[in-house]
């Protein structure tokens, strides 16, 4: 299998200038540059510049990956713009960190399938859905991170053997803060967990604990603008008319800082094996919620064939007399094939025999026909 490897990095907020769009192109051959977004593909080759420190210099996120299983999705902030402390909680070295590149503050999401990957690409189009997680972490909202965390503690969980007269037990380690709104994800976010393969019992088991989120205010910008003092407001549009980056973002911010935070109600943490013996729970629970709901099709199925037995028989002697043709042998042994499992339904598997022993005696030059119902075991 040939190697994959593919690059992208968006613009949010100010397009690119001329200039910029210029330097960009000249990173590669075939890169495909425009005002707000650049992408690159390699299948023998790779890109020869640090995709992060273009991502600093030039973007606001960045998607990569490559059909050996690598994945990477980067944000890049204007430092000042949000405070890295609060995150750190989250982090993990392989799995999330934040670095300093270019004066930009960048967070990097990764993740290594040493399977491969085994996709059709479609991630292609993932970024412009996953960059909107760069706004939630602006304006507080960390359910991403968490997700990101849950993630490397599932991961880990695979390779670290439990013991509990280790005093330093990965398993009795606490959950960081959970976030409001695990239960009801965004469309951002279920592409997150869908495209880093976050194991969705382990987020249904963590959003058992999380608050419901409280939603925006759309219209409270005009009641609380006029908080901003006089130099506030002056910087504030220098920076929007100078298409400074995170200048909306950073505005946003600040103005729903006014609003009084509302009270959240504080639990005890669980431990990181806590919430994978709940994740296992509750895969139980659904996986037998699944069994019973095929049961339930499959005794549904089994009646509606009950009331039409008769008329199934008479349709396989109706096919049979039509000739003898392979098109039907392959009819007259599906119709047989459903009344098979009628009868290891009903428990007359035997009766069952019995009626293709007579078909078999009646056809029995039809050596392709009785070779079909040979290899069924019916015979």
């Amino acid at each position: 299998m040939s190697e994959y490897q593919y690059y992208e990095w968006q613009r949010l907020e100010s397009p690119l200038a001329i200039a910029e769009q210029n330097a960009v192109d000249a990173l590669s051959s075939h890169i495909e540059v425009s005002s707000m977004q650049a992408s690159v593909s390699y299948n023998w080759s790779s890109f020869s510049h640090d995709p992060m420190k273009v991502l600093a210099k030039y973007f606001d996120s960045y998607l990569y990956f490559a059909n050996w299983g690598s994945y990477d999705l980067a944000f890049s902030f204007p430092k000042g713009l949000i405070d890295a402390a609060p995150l750190e909680v989250y982090f993990d070295e392989d799995h999330v960190n934040i670095t300093v590149i270019e004066d930009r503050l960048i967070l990097k999401f990764g993740k290594q399938d040493e399977e491969g990957y085994g996709g059709d690409y479609a991630e292609q189009g993932y970024l412009s859905t996953l960059s909107r997680l760069r706004d939630d972490i602006i304006q507080g909202d960390y359910r991403v991170l968490y997700i990101a965390w849950l993630n490397a503690m599932s991961e880990r969980s695979s390779w670290y053997e439990e013991d509990e007269d280790d005093p330093e037990n990965f398993y009795q380690d606490p959950e960081p803060p959970i976030p409001a709104g695990l239960n009801k994800l965004t469309l951002p976010l279920q592409t997150f967990v869908d495209a880093f393969e976050v194991d969705p019992f382990l987020v249904s088991a963590a959003a058992e604990r999380s608050p419901n989120l409280l939603p925006l205010k759309k219209t409270a910008f005009d009641s609380v603008i006029n908080n901003l003092s006089r130099q506030e407001t002056n910087n504030f549009l220098l920076k929007i008319a100078n298409a400074e980056p995170g200048a909306v973002a950073s505005l946003r911010k600040k103005l729903r800082s006014f609003d009084k935070p509302s009270e959240t109600v504080k639990t005890k943490p669980r431990t990181i094996g806590e919430l994978l013996k709940r994740a296992e729970e509750l895969e139980e629970i659904e996986n037998k919620r699944l069994a019973e709901e095929v049961h339930k099709k499959y005794i549904a199925r089994m009646k509606k064939l009950e009331k039409d037995e008769d008329k199934l028989w008479l349709s396989v002697e109706r096919i049979l007399a039509g000739g003898a043709k392979a098109k039907l042998y392959d009819e007259a042994t599906v119709v047989l094939e459903s009344l098979h499992e009628l009868a290891e339904f009903k428990g007359e598997g035997f009766r069952f025999k019995t009626q293709i022993r007579a078909f078999a005696k009646q056809y029995d030059r039809r050596l392709a026909l009785i070779e079909r119902w040979k290899k069924r075991n019916w015979i």
